[in-house]
Formats: structure tokens, C-alpha cells, sequence
């Protein structure tokens, strides 16, 4: 194996763990084609989270305001559809009834009272939570028969309870997630890079792996010999 004396402006690639990790060129070139792999897949993830988190604020920003009230409120559970789901998420779901023409209620649900003040019927739910506790202290926000405003999708039977709080209402969960893995892909392609342009001052065929250990075929010839 080639040897070369480690420049001292390199010092954290003395290290044990990027050694074992990146012995040589190859070895560090295909880590950092792994770590863009997983960044890419972060970007498309980001731009799903994203869309949801757009597709929140514009409905809050665009979408009319009507009178209404809350007619029930329940926490459910669920477990996501995944066998290996142990632990259940959380979340809070409002009926409620608002006031807009019948033939401006796109929720599917209109009173057959034509005096009824809130002829328009639908359910509003809160992002999911994976504490009971956080989900029961939502669920005391708005009880039955509290006057609420209703924001209504104009073109489809969305519905939210407007003035609610964005702690509430975007999917913080999945933003942390995201903001985590892409931070964490983004160093180590760094140290990456930085491994790589401190292996290419060396020699090519350099290479730091730990020698194999002798094979019994090895052992064997060794004794004939």
C-alpha cells in the first residue's frame, strides 16, 4: 500500500472513522454519489411538503369567510395503514354548519330546513399529532354550539375553521423531518468533498482499507510451504 505524509491543513482526515469510512478514491466517490442519491430524493420530498404547506396558506388567504357554528367535536385515531405502525396518531375532527346559499354548498351535506341559518354541513379536521394529550387540548378550542367562521373552498368541498393558529394548521411534523435530512445529506456531502480533494493530493492507487485477514486456503499453503 502507497504511503504519504497527511498534510497538517487536513486534520479531520486523520481520523479513524473517516479513514475506515473513505479509505480511497473510490470508495469516497461512490459515498458521495449515495449522499446526492438521498439529497435528490430529500428535494422531491421538500417539494411535496411544500405544496402542502403553499396549498394551506393560499385557501387561508383566499378562500371566502362565512358565519358558522361547531355541532360536534371528537378526537380519532388511526394508525397511518402500516402493520409495523405501533403507536396510534391523533387528531381532532370538527361537524360544523355554516351560512352560504344551498346552491353555494359544494360540502355535499345541505339541511332540508329551508329556514335552517347555517344550511351548509361539513367537517373540518386539525393536522395529526402523535400525543393524545396535545389532540385533547385541541379538542377544547372550539366546543359544541362556538360560533366559528368558516373559510369554504368556491370550487370544491373543502372547508377550514379560519383564525386558527399555524402551529395548528401546517405539517410541522414533516417540515422538521425534511429541514433534518436535508441538513444532515448536506454536511456529509460535504466531509465528502473534503475527503475526496485531500485523497486527490495523494497518490492514485492510495488507499487506507485494513488489510484482509489470511484466508484458511492461505493457512494451509503456508504450512505446506
Amino acid at each position: 500500500m502507497a504511503t504519504s505524509d497527511i498534510p497538517a491543513s487536513q486534520p479531520i482526515n486523520q481520523s479513524a472513522f473517516y479513514t475506515a469510512l473513505m479509505p480511497n478514491r473510490g470508495r469516497t466517490r461512490f459515498l458521495g454519489g449515495v449522499i446526492r442519491f438521498f439529497l435528490w430524493v430529500g428535494v422531491l420530498l421538500c417539494i411535496s411538503v411544500g405544496v402542502k404547506v403553499f396549498s394551506e396558506f393560499h385557501a387561508r388567504h383566499s378562500w371566502p369567510v362565512a358565519r358558522g357554528e361547531v355541532t360536534a367535536a371528537h378526537v380519532k385515531a388511526f394508525y397511518g395503514g402500516s402493520a409495523r405502525q405501533h403507536y396510534p396518531n391523533y387528531y381532532v375532527e370538527y361537524d360544523v354548519r355554516f351560512a352560504v346559499p344551498a346552491n353555494e354548498c359544494l360540502t355535499g351535506t345541505i339541511s332540508a330546513d329551508a329556514l335552517e341559518h347555517f344550511p351548509c354541513w361539513g367537517t373540518v379536521r386539525t393536522r395529526n399529532t402523535s400525543s393524545a394529550l396535545t389532540a385533547n387540548t385541541w379538542l377544547t378550542r372550539h366546543w359544541r354550539d362556538t360560533a366559528v367562521s368558516i373559510l369554504h373552498d368556491p370550487n370544491g368541498p373543502g372547508i377550514k375553521i379560519a383564525g386558527e393558529s399555524p402551529w395548528l394548521v401546517y405539517p410541522w411534523t414533516e417540515i422538521s423531518t425534511m429541514f433534518g435530512w436535508m441538513a444532515f445529506f448536506l454536511t456529509a456531502l460535504n466531509l465528502t468533498q473534503r475527503r475526496l480533494q485531500y485523497l486527490e493530493t495523494l497518490p492514485e492507487n492510495y488507499d487506507e482499507s485494513p488489510p484482509e485477514p489470511p484466508r484458511p486456503n492461505d493457512l494451509i499453503d503456508l504450512k505446506l510451504s
